[in-house]
């Protein structure tokens, strides 16, 4: 019985450390390689004010496929738009459907009435389909927008 007890009590100590180390060894999870399936460039200059607590549309609705009858693909917008707030935070946004994306990284604006140019960069998994994707800008006090460009580019996984 004593024997039964030394084998068994080595036998949990040598399974808890192989869990340990083997848990220390896992590798980080790779980047999935993406097929660019299509590229859109929406620019323009908007040249009005954006109202303050709201959320603004500046460039026109695109309709963009995700190719294939399942599966996902990857939306990612580069969007950059030059503007002078009224010295309160502002963000750019993706809307995919009409709704936020959760890609609206927030910044504190700079000395109000001075042009800026406020960026972000936003990857979105879709279903397969055709979507619309849009850029639209917060401001908690209002701002005027400018110029604007957004890349809007479509990959499968």
């Amino acid at each position: 019985m004593h024997k039964i007890l030394k084998v068994t009590s080595l036998l949990a100590l040598a399974v808890a450390s192989l869990g340990i180390y083997s848990g220390a060894q896992q590798a980080p999870a790779l980047a999935t390689n993406h097929v660019l399936k299509g590229t859109f460039i929406n620019n323009g200059n908007y040249n009005a004010n954006a109202a303050a607590g709201t959320f603004t549309p500046i460039d026109t609705a695109l309709s963009v496929s995700c190719p294939g009858t399942s599966g996902t693909c990857t939306i990612e917008a580069d969007m950059w738009i030059q503007n002078a707030s009224d010295g309160g935070g502002n963000t750019v946004c993706l809307f995919v459907d009409g709704s936020e994306s959760s890609g609206c990284p927030y910044e504190t604006s700079g000395t109000s009435g001075i042009f800026e140019t406020i960026s972000a960069s936003w990857p979105v998994t879709v279903e397969h389909g055709t979507h619309t994707v849009q850029t639209y800008v917060y401001s908690n006090d209002g701002e005027f927008v400018g110029f604007y460009t957004t890349n809007y580019r479509v990959y499968k996984p």
